[in-house]
Formats: structure tokens, C-alpha cells, sequence
């Protein structure tokens, strides 16, 4: 669970909870970046510590202690810092929230390593992991907003939405940066209430940052398109999508193509198994759009949905799922080519 959804649903239970969704937007930036983490963590998150070795210091110094020769400064608690009183409960707090949200990687190996100190008996595995936390920040979608639209732009369900924005005419890029970072704004906001479905529709109904009524259907249905292609596994999520569906304008001009007579014929695996083949083909270069440019993936699986009768909005979790369940030898990766190439030769031989 993301942290600011984990607050959202846990913010009466917490003690301290502005200080910790104070703490958790200020980091929300900085996530990327171990120094800068590390240095937000030094300046607001351990003053009760800082005290304790002033404290120490001051009592070596009295003492004649050779390893504190000069004597030390007096402690004075930061402008921003957490005071004294509150900080370990602060940390312990932040801890419950962050533990399991991967983007905040960094922030969990200091409160990590320090309980790790401080009981040493069930150490914490805490170690970042730089690549994961990238990895994290990409699937969370919750790194907004963002300075420069090239940001948004290397991901292809951003870039497919792109492409629909300069068809629709919008073609200034502030105006398109603008855009994505509200549109993001929106979808997190969604996020946080996804437990009431009427209370997202409530922001749908009530939202006017999106200018006119077309500009905000284009919003929302790009909301619908991110839950559908990110997160067709939160059923929460996709009562909100089916909702929003209901409230926002048809598409529909009376002009709609005949269905397709093909369908992928269900066998387990078989739609993964379809997935892997077509996009390792689309990553050879076989597909372009009308351009005559690599077709984008997003719309290339939206294509194959219409061609086969089947919904692959949720291509990527096909993708990133054979990933994950490969072993070692990545046997369950290359299973079907290695049938396609025994396919193969046996039409060879016929």
C-alpha cells in the first residue's frame, strides 16, 4: 500500500498525523535521492538524538575526556525540526506508514537501521535497493508534478495519451505538461477515497480544473485507462473505473466498426502466452502506426483487442507477470517460442 493511501485509511489511528503527511509530501520529491533523503532525514527526524549526543559530548568534556578536547555547542532545535518529545514516536509512525510502500526505499533504511540498533535481537532487512525504487516510483504514478514534459513522456501509456492530446489539437507543451500534472493530481486524489466509489464520483462531479466539459471527459477517461492498463487488480479501483464509465460522455458517433469475427481461443496461459509473442514482435519492429513510426504499444494492444475480441488493457501486467514468474533458467519465458520454432520446423518437414 502507497503511504498516502495508507494514511488515508489509517489517519485515526495515528497520533501524530499532520506531522507525518506533512513529513510524507515534503519526501514525496526527494524519493529518488538517497543524499537528498538522508538530508532531510539529518535536518527534521532526529533531533531527541541530536540532544543525546550533546548531552554525551558535554559530559566528556567535563570530564577531561580526550575525546572531546574542544568544548561542544549547545543544542538548539531546527526551525523545521520535530521536537524532541515527538520525534521517536514521529519515526515510529512513519515507519508503520512507509514500511510497505517500495518508493520510499530510502526512508525505510534509516528508520531500518536505526531500530536495528536499538534491537539488535529481530533485525530489519532494510537494504535500498536503488533499481526497485525507480522501478516502484514508475508503477506508483505518484511522482508529480513533474518540470519538464520529456518526464512523462518515457513511459508508453503516457505517450500514447500524448499522441491523443496533439491529435485532439492540444500541441503546447506547457499546455500538455499542465495537463499530465493535473490529470495526475486527480488520479491520486481518486486513490485516496477509492474505498467509497460515490466519493469519486463526487470528484469527477465537482472538479473544474480541467476547463470545459470535453477537456474533462478526456481527463477522466485517461484516469479509466490508467487503472485499466496499472491496476486491474484492485478491485476498488476498477468499481471506480466502471463508474466513471457510466457518468462520462459516450465516444460513441453512430459510427461504430462491426465486431470483429476473430477470438483468442481460451486455454490457460493462452492470452499470456499471445502477449509475449506480439510484443517481443512489436520490440523487432514489425508494427508501425499509419506514420510509418514504431507503433506504441498501448495502442497496439488496444488494436489486437479489437482484432481478437479481448481486452489487453492489461498488457503490461501480462508482460511484467512473465517477469516474475520466471525461474532461473527462464523456462516459463520462452516455452511458447520454443513451441513456435517446433511448430516450425514440423511445417518445414511436411
Amino acid at each position: 500500500m502507497r503511504a498516502k493511501e495508507f494514511i488515508a485509511s489509517n489517519e485515526a489511528s495515528l497520533k501524530h498525523p499532520e506531522k507525518v503527511k506533512q513529513i510524507i509530501n515534503e519526501l514525496l520529491p526527494l524519493r529518488s535521492c538517497k543524499q537528498k533523503t538522508v538530508e532531510y532525514y539529518n535536518k527534521k527526524l532526529i533531533s531527541d538524538i541530536r540532544l543525546q549526543g550533546c548531552l554525551l559530548a558535554k559530559e566528556l568534556y567535563e570530564k577531561n575526556n580526550a575525546m572531546q578536547a574542544d568544548e561542544p555547542e549547545g543544542f538548539l532545535l531546527g526551525s523545521d525540526e520535530i521536537p524532541v518529545e515527538d520525534a521517536a514516536a514521529v519515526r515510529d509512525e512513519l515507519f508503520e506508514v512507509i514500511k510497505d510502500d517500495k518508493t520510499f526505499g530510502y526512508l525505510f533504511f534509516l528508520l531500518g537501521n536505526l531500530r536495528n540498533s536499538q534491537r539488535p535481537t529481530h533485525p530489519i532487512d532494510c537494504v535500498p535497493d536503488e533499481k526497485g525504487i525507480l522501478e516502484a516510483l514508475k508503477q506508483s504514478r505518484d511522482d508529480y508534478p513533474k518540470s519538464a514534459l520529456s518526464e512523462y513522456l518515457d513511459d508508453d501509456i503516457n505517450f500514447a495519451q500524448y499522441r491523443k492530446l496533439t491529435d485532439a489539437g492540444i500541441t503546447d507543451e506547457a499546455t500538455i505538461l499542465d495537463w499530465f500534472n493535473n490529470a495526475y493530481r486527480i488520479y491520486d486524489e481518486i486513490r485516496l477515497v477509492k474505498a467509497n466509489p460515490l466519493s469519486a464520483i463526487r470528484i469527477y462531479d465537482e472538479d473544474n480544473s480541467c476547463g470545459s466539459n470535453e477537456a474533462k471527459a478526456l481527463t477522466f477517461r485517461f484516469i479509466c485507462t490508467l487503472i485499466e492498463s496499472t491496476a486491474s487488480d484492485d478491485k476498488r479501483l476498477i468499481r471506480i473505473k466502471e463508474e466513471l464509465k457510466r457518468v462520462l460522455p459516450s465516444t460513441d458517433n453512430g459510427n461504430t466498426a462491426a465486431a470483429s469475427k476473430f477470438h483468442l481461443k481460451q486455454k490457460k496461459g493462452r492470452k499470456t502466452d499471445f502477449a509475449r509473442v506480439m510484443n517481443v514482435l512489436l520490440e523487432m519492429g514489425f508494427f508501425v502506426d499509419s506514420d510509418g513510426d514504431q507503433a506504441v504499444k498501448a495502442d497496439f494492444f488496444d488494436a489486437l483487442g479489437l482484432l481478437l475480441n479481448e481486452n489487453f488493457k492489461d498488457y503490461q501486467n501480462l508482460l511484467s507477470t512473465t517477469k516474475g514468474a520466471s525461474v532461473a533458467d527462464q523456462k516459463a519465458l520462452i516455452r511458447v517460442f520454443e513451441e513456435m520454432l517446433a511448430k516450425q520446423k514440423e511445417i518445414i518437414s511436411k
